[in-house]
């Protein structure tokens, strides 16, 4: 009978619990957490599931427009349903885009090379050659505008006006770097012209024209001279022109780096040979130009235009008056007038030069043949006798 008062218990607690006052409050999960543990599933209600729709009338056109993250619905008219009413500020919900990333197709090397590359480097070639046949272009015109600047400068040494002309036309073409102007002007002039009273006046009035001062001139004559390394005569008579042309002390102490060059080429000496060099070409230049003036009551004039004194003039004109007005050259070449005698050979006809018997003694056979000396047989030809004077009669 006593095992069975807990299970008669459990039976009749459902009916005397409402009869029971209330437990305390710390005792309520208890209970109700015994009760719940002998319930089953089965007894436990179905849930209810309930979905929650928002329905809008048809009348009803709803709006996109985010205002601070709230989504308010407009009717007809316009006015607000729903959200507090307050003007904010809009914006307008951009339409869901794909972010999906578009396919890109592979880099071919090649499309590269043919559409950029390729027609980068024809530009720049086409640039380059073009301006490289373009500096050459004008390169060439520059040159040829100063050769004959050059050339007809000293064709039309004796014409003041003409050289003046040349110089102008020739400036508005060449309008920088002048200087190679003179240049070229200076060492054609040298080595055409000879030294002259005439040669001097001429190259002192186009130092004039080019503007320069003396020392200026004599820097100009140095680098002229400097270009002339193996033409020791050039650089002599560029000594000379300068020192008849130059008067101040700056301008005969700009030469001296011509005399160093000319001094240097002697081993010893160099100095005092140098001056004698120049006496004598202010001497011949004087001899011939008095030659050329003939004879005259006074001394010829000139002397002073190359650096002469009065005293050496006199004695020079002396010389020539002495010698009939017969320039050097003209003795010279006048101990020439007898023409040598050649044979047919070609040999010049010397007493004793030939043997009276074997006129071709000497020769090689083929020295014979290649003069026609030997006939078919290739033996020597018997000379010819020339026809003495009476039967030239």
């Amino acid at each position: 009978m006593q095992s069975y008062l807990p299970l008669l218990s459990l039976l009749l607690l459902p009916y005397t619990s409402s009869f029971l006052p209330p437990p305390p409050r710390f005792l309520k999960p208890s209970f109700s957490s015994l009760k719940s543990s002998y319930l089953h599933p089965e007894d436990l209600p179905p849930p209810s599931h309930k979905t929650a729709s928002l329905s809008v009338p048809l009348n009803l056109d709803v709006s996109t427009e985010v205002q601070e993250g709230l989504t308010s619905l407009y009717d007809e008219s316009g006015d607000v349903i729903g959200g507090d009413g307050q003007e904010q500020t809009t914006q307008e919900s951009s339409p869901s885009t794909d972010l999906t990333p578009e396919y890109q197709p592979p880099v071919d090397p090649r499309s590269i090379m043919l559409k950029v590359v390729a027609p980068a480097i024809a530009g720049t070639a086409a640039v380059v050659g073009g301006s490289y046949a373009g500096l050459n272009a004008l390169k060439t015109r520059r040159s040829n505008i100063i050769a004959t600047f050059a050339s007809e400068m000293v064709y039309h040494s004796s014409s003041p006006e003409e050289m003046r002309l040349c110089l102008k036309e020739s400036s508005k073409k060449i309008i920088t770097n002048k200087q190679e102007l003179y240049t070229s002007y200076l060492e054609l002039f040298v080595k055409k012209k000879v030294v002259t009273i005439a040669s001097i006046q001429a190259l002192s009035y186009a130092l004039s024209l080019f503007n320069l001062s003396e020392r200026k001139a004599g820097e100009l004559l140095v680098n002229v001279a400097k270009g002339m390394r193996k033409q020791p005569a050039s650089r002599g008579k560029l000594l000379f022109f300068g020192g008849c042309i130059l008067k101040s002390e700056e301008g005969k102490s700009s030469l001296q780096p011509i005399r160093d060059m000319l001094a240097s080429n002697y081993r010893s000496g160099g100095s005092s040979i140098v001056s004698v060099a120049q006496k004598t070409m202010a001497s011949t230049a004087y001899k011939t130009h008095c030659v050329s003036c003939g004879p005259s009551e006074t001394l010829t004039s000139g002397w002073d235009v190359l650096g002469l004194s009065e005293e050496d003039a006199q004695e020079i004109y002396n010389e020539v008056v002495s010698n009939d007005f017969v320039s050097d050259a003209e003795n010279y070449y006048k101990y020439q007038s007898v023409v040598p005698d050649y044979d047919e050979d070609g040999n010049l006809v010397q007493e004793g030069f030939k043997d009276p018997e074997d006129p071709y003694k000497g020769m090689t056979e083929s020295q014979k043949a290649a003069r026609g000396l030997l006939d078919q047989q290739g033996k020597p030809k018997e000379p010819e006798k020339e026809p003495d004077s009476g039967a030239r009669s």
